[in-house]
């Protein structure tokens, strides 16, 4: 398996384009489904995820093309109910699939989804939440089949802001009889960007950045064309590079008013940025400083996708430091490959202690997880020294070529 070499320890200079949205790309994906003809989706992202996805889609009867950056979707025909376990048990997005299934053909059988090793990731909500739409199930161990007659609007409320279950609810609230209601929606950009495509395709869907989404169900959905937007969670990944590694860099494409959370903690801790007509500028010269503590949030709140890269930066900042994560229970994972490159944190149940100061070694660590791996990575880039990450893998799951994207940004790194 393919590792990541990063001779460390040197400011980065110049610019690079953030790539498509792994989290907007792979919902509205799966979609398409409730669309019998084709879906053209331009700006997709070359990641391994968005491979298990049209392999996916494939096994299931469509038609899928992908050249460079764009993928189109022919979901005219749905030939079987059962979702490829190779690929859902590798991909926890794969749980997405149930909404469009059982809109499109009232049935889905599939193995409990795998994905990263973050923590408890029940899919309970969900399950809840399409339940009051009419769906039954009957599960074992290993795997849940999923069944509805007839889909009927209804009012829902859900307990948590969860993303994947606004997302199956949505979609499968499109194909069902009469309006529903989602109230305590996630307000994610991904959430709008799905949203956007179904109105795209016909779909009658109001109030998502609201909290309370409203679908008429039951419009007839016809072949669309979508550009998916940029990846909010990349380009703050490249942010917090540059704020722990110092330098100056101009990233092109970052989705405006999706970072404010990222851009406050940056600001904070010494970076000046600067937004243009096509990007945004991003240069720590001086001293990094500590910004004291710092908690994940559902959207708008600091995302949970980028406090592993943050933590890297909190290492060297001047002063202590302590993020908390309130999204996942197992998120902190990273930390022993973290310690081993000289970051000396010391997690306390759902908190991070950083004492600051340190100066970063390179050494061999392991990415076991996507945006941990991004972290140790990042890591890299500070320390003194040749740094490998191994399980490159886990890591082309959602960024399209870290290597390229850094290598631009004036990094000594290369994969083989």
């Amino acid at each position: 398996m393919k590792s990541i070499y990063i001779s460390g320890n040197a400011p980065l200079y110049g610019e690079a384009t953030i790539q498509g949205s792994k989290n907007a790309a792979l919902p509205i994906m799966a979609a398409a489904l409730l669309i019998p003809g084709i879906s053209v989706l331009k700006n997709c992202p070359h990641i391994a995820d968005v491979e298990f996805m049209c392999r996916i889609l494939e096994t299931i009867g469509c038609i899928v093309v992908w050249d460079k950056n764009e993928v189109r979707i022919d979901a005219s025909a749905v030939k079987t109910s059962r979702l490829p376990e190779e690929y859902v048990t590798t991909m926890r997005s794969s749980v997405m699939l149930m909404g469009p299934m059982l809109g499109r053909i009232g049935e889905v059988s599939l193995h409990y989804p795998g994905g990263c090793v973050i923590g408890d990731r029940p899919i309970d909500i969900h399950l809840k939440a399409l339940e009051r739409l009419g769906v039954c199930y009957s599960d074992s161990e290993q795997e849940l089949e999923a069944q509805a007659v007839r889909l009927n609007g209804t009012d829902i409320s859900l307990e948590f802001p969860s993303v994947g279950a606004t997302e199956n609810l949505i979609m499968a609230a499109t194909a069902a009889e009469g309006i529903t209601c989602i109230h305590g929606s996630a307000l994610e950009p991904e959430i709008i960007s799905l949203c956007a495509f179904l109105r795209a395709a016909g779909a009658d869907i109001r109030g998502e950045e609201t909290g309370c989404i409203t679908v008429v169900g039951g419009r007839k959905l016809h072949p669309c064309c979508f550009t998916v937007p940029s990846d909010r969670i990349v380009a703050g990944t490249y942010m917090c590079a540059c704020l722990a590694a110092g330098g100056e860099i101009f990233l092109r494409n970052v989705p405006r008013g999706q970072l404010t959370a990222m851009e406050d903690v940056a600001i904070r801790m010494g970076c000046n940025l600067r937004r243009g007509q096509d990007g945004m500028l991003i240069r720590r010269c001086g001293v990094l400083f500590s910004p004291g503590c710092v908690e994940t949030r559902s959207y708008p709140g600091f995302p949970t996708d980028l406090q592993s890269p943050l933590l890297v930066a909190l290492s060297l900042a001047e002063g202590k430091s302590a993020l908390r994560e309130t999204i996942f229970n197992g998120r902190f994972g990273v930390v022993d490959e973290l310690n081993k490159m000289g970051t000396g944190i010391l997690v306390k149940g759902d908190v991070a202690c950083v004492p600051g100061g340190r100066r970063l070694s390179g050494c061999h660590v392991t990415a076991s997880e996507l945006r941990g791996g991004a972290a140790l990575v990042v890591a890299g880039l500070c320390a003194d020294g040749m740094t490998e990450v191994a399980n490159r893998y886990f890591i082309d799951r959602g960024y399209e070529d870290i290597c390229r994207d850094l290598s631009q940004l004036g990094a000594d790194i290369d994969s083989w």
